[in-house]
């Protein structure tokens, strides 16, 4: 299969992260990252714990790396590990942030023969019925801008470094009672 640079570099970023891993329960490190909309890559490798349901996927850390830079809009993502496969946690997760024509690269690692296959598929393809928060109307068409809306309607939004009189009249008795009492 012949890659482009870009997905060539996704690869790298993937194999690379995969040798970060905290494993130490599963002893099966997987690497993981997406490439976004803007050409950016981030990349991200299981990190297991002791209770665990505490434990975060591959898939997911690239992915929340990516969203907690503000690079929501996946183009391709890639994984990367020995018969790595997304689980149903991560393939949803991939489904918030990915459109129909989203790559997915599968990067099988043979250790002992220290070859690579690579398999091409699509985020929808892998979860073909996912839940979807637009089709049940749990999110708009554009879900930013619920970040920019007040969060609880009726309530005016208080402009930073500002007090309400009541709370400016309060700190003020207390001040002057402080100084009463020196």
């Amino acid at each position: 299969m012949k890659l482009s640079r870009q997905i060539s570099r996704l690869i790298e970023a993937a194999v690379s992260a995969r040798k970060h891993a905290y494993c130490p329960y599963s002893r099966y490190p997987v690497g993981a990252s997406v490439l976004t909309e803007s050409g950016r890559i981030f990349a991200g490798s299981n990190v297991e714990n002791a209770s665990y349901g505490l434990s975060l996927c591959a898939e997911r850390v690239a992915i929340f790396n990516a969203v907690t830079r503000n690079q929501s809009g996946l183009k391709a993502l890639c994984v990367v590990g020995s018969k790595a496969m997304p689980c149903g946690a991560c393939r949803q997760v991939m489904v918030e942030f990915a459109n129909k024509d989203t790559e997915l690269y599968l990067v099988d690692l043979n250790p002992r023969t220290r070859s690579q296959a690579i398999t091409r598929t699509t985020v929808f393809k892998m979860l073909p019925s996912p839940f979807d928060p637009l089709a049940s109307g749990l999110l708009p068409a554009h879900p930013q801008s619920l970040l920019r809306e007040s969060p609880l309607p009726g309530r005016r939004k208080a402009r930073r470094g500002t007090r309400s009189r009541k709370a400016m009249g309060t700190s003020s008795r207390r001040a002057a009672s402080e100084e009463g009492k020196r």
